[in-house]
């Protein structure tokens, strides 16, 4: 059933890449077919050059030459089978080439159709999902699916190569054909069988390159980690060992793929040793034998060839299941988005008792009522945990509420087109990261089309260009992977830059200056300060001295909003922003004493 499943589902894709692939190799059959006819003649021309005492297939064979005017001689029947041959070939080659074409055509449409799955996808599939799993779903599996074309292209191919050879011996002698048939079948039964061995060991083999996978990805990812703990060595035994579990079962699977024609070539020398001896008592003359025995060579290392075919088959499929599961679990987990497109913000973007919780915990945000108005700045603070990045992944559309509503301009949020709302958003995260490119390419990542002039003002804005110039390379600037190459200051104002050159009419400003040194925090919080002037600005703050210009703060605990309004009310209150405003003032003249 995995096959006709998988088999549907291609041909519903891929019909005409299917029908030629099937085509060439019918024609491929046909003629190699054609080919095993002039055996009779030519043995018997060899055996009989008088031409008498010939089989019935040599007799009509050669009327067949003499009907197109052909000369009916040995050179004639060599030069036939030559041509044959070659046309068999001939197909043989365009197959393979219409399979490779196949092949690639599967790998391309999974990693689209793959990609558009997960990206459509809410933001909860991707914490949900292990990152190794996805990196060696891309990078492994889909390739294995890929190779599986071939193998189920040549395990069709052997069908109709099968069919077709058969209708040679069963023309000449249908006894002696069930005879041998019978007992190939019969000595290739057990073969197929080991399909569940083999579907399990290609369930062992994608677990371990999972786990190989992620392994890899921690690593690289963790590098600093590793290096600053000196846990070098335990961290190579960890990757060697699932990398010899991996080697451990892809050694079993493929072993057992090479053996298993290998093991079927015996019996198939005792069906050819059955044949012949058949034949004689039979009484097929010795020509029509030959015949029969050149089908049966090619029909019995086509039966080995089919069982180990379907053993392969039987080994990939864990791979495809694998994609699909994760389609579907993206698929479920789809991001819901209305019709409307999103221009821009005219009035507020307001939160009327919000409640929304990850699956099986407590609620993150609950009975929230915030009001973001057009062209202010709204702040966020609280304690770790206290829901402020959920809140920014519900004003950015990631998660959706279980009660309550988020609008803008008093229209639900998922009644917009979500792309295009978030195309009017420009967001800083608190771990900034940069592509592994160039400083301009970074930039143009956010506005294609930007201008020169528009590329260098959004720079400017974030405090980026004084520190861009003074590189030897100015814009060209490679930043590495993650942009590694960049101090974190750097970082967070070419990212702000990058967030500026979209003109958004929302900027989100997740924890931007957590991380950073006093003189970079400064002209963070210069440019935020610019930039307020001409967009409505979001801010999740750690550092409270970045929102005393705010507009209105909101104070959350336990995903409650506990405290509202300007900087200047909440210190007067004997509340939570005034601890946390008393305790960031201790901390910061312990600094300075220090």
């Amino acid at each position: 059933m995995r096959a006709v499943t998988f088999v549907g589902d291609l041909f519903r894709k891929f019909p005409k890449l299917l029908i030629a692939n099937t085509t060439l190799l019918l024609l491929a059959n046909l003629v190699d077919a054609a080919s095993i006819f002039t055996v009779a003649p030519v043995a018997d021309l060899i055996l009989h050059p008088d031409r008498r005492a010939m089989s019935a297939v040599t007799t009509n064979f050669l009327a067949v030459l003499a009907r197109f005017g052909l000369p009916q001689t040995l050179e004639c029947l060599l030069a036939i089978f030559l041509a044959l041959f070659t046309m068999m070939n001939g197909f043989q080659i365009l197959a393979r080439h219409w399979i490779l074409k196949t092949k690639y055509a599967v790998e391309r449409d999974l990693y689209q159709d793959s990609l558009k799955d997960f990206f459509r996808a809410r933001w909860c599939f991707f914490t949900s999902v292990n990152q190794g799993v996805l990196i060696n779903t891309f990078l492994r599996e889909i390739a294995i699916v890929g190779s599986a074309i071939g193998a189920m292209a040549l395990f069709f191919a052997g069908l109709l190569q099968l069919g077709v050879y058969l209708a040679v011996p069963l023309y000449l002698s249908w006894k002696m054909t069930l005879i041998c048939v019978g007992s190939a079948g019969v000595f290739a039964l057990p073969f197929f069988f080991l399909g569940k061995t083999n579907y399990r060991l290609g369930q062992e083999n994608t677990a371990t390159g999972n786990t190989i996978s992620t392994g890899i990805q921690e690593s690289l990812a963790l590098a600093k980690i590793i290096l600053g703990f000196g846990n070098q060595a335990k961290n190579q035994r960890a990757l060697a060992e699932a990398f010899d579990a991996h080697v451990t079962v892809t050694v079993k699977s493929q072993t057992l793929a090479t053996a298993i024609p290998l093991l079927y070539q015996p019996f198939g020398v005792l069906v050819l040793v059955v044949a012949f001896v058949s034949s004689s008592r039979l009484g097929v003359p010795l020509a029509e034998t030959a015949v029969l025995l050149f089908a049966l060579f090619k029909i019995i290392p086509a039966l080995g060839q089919l069982a180990a075919q379907k053993n392969s088959l039987d080994n990939f499929f864990p791979s495809y299941e694998q994609i699909q599961l994760l389609r579907e679990r993206a698929r479920a987990l789809k991001q819901r988005s209305g019709a409307k497109p999103f221009t821009c913000l005219k009035v507020e973007l307001a939160l009327k008792g919000f409640t929304f919780s990850y699956p099986g915990h407590p609620p993150a945000l609950s009975g929230l009522d915030v009001n973001i108005p057009r062209g202010k700045m709204v702040a966020f603070v609280g304690e770790s945990g206290a829901g402020k990045s959920t809140l920014i992944d519900v004003i950015m559309g990631f998660n959706e509420p279980e009660k309550g509503s988020i609008t803008c301009d008093g229209t639900p949020l998922h009644d917009f087109d979500i792309d295009s709302y978030r195309a009017r958003i420009g967001y800083v995260p608190q771990d900034s990261v940069l592509f592994n490119g160039t400083i301009r390419e970074n930039l143009l990542w956010a506005k294609a089309d930007a201008s020169e002039d528009e590329l260098r003002q959004a720079c400017r804005q974030a405090h980026a260009e004084e520190f861009i110039t003074s590189l030897p390379l100015g814009y060209e600037t490679l930043t590495g992977d993650r942009g590694v190459r960049l101090s974190g200051g750097q970082i967070q104002r070419v990212a702000l830059a990058r967030a500026i050159l979209r003109k958004p009419d929302l900027l989100i400003l997740d924890e931007a200056t957590s991380s950073l040194d006093t003189r970079s925090e400064r002209l963070i919080q210069e440019a935020i300060e610019a930039i307020a002037k001409d967009t409505t600005i979001v801010v999740i703050a750690h550092r409270l001295s970045t929102i005393i210009n705010a507009d209105y703060i909101y104070v959350l605990k336990n995903g409650r909003v506990v405290e509202k309004g300007t900087y200047q009310q909440l210190v007067r209150l004997d509340g939570q922003f005034n601890r946390m405003a008393r305790l960031q003032v201790l901390e910061s003249a312990k600094g300075e004493q220090g």
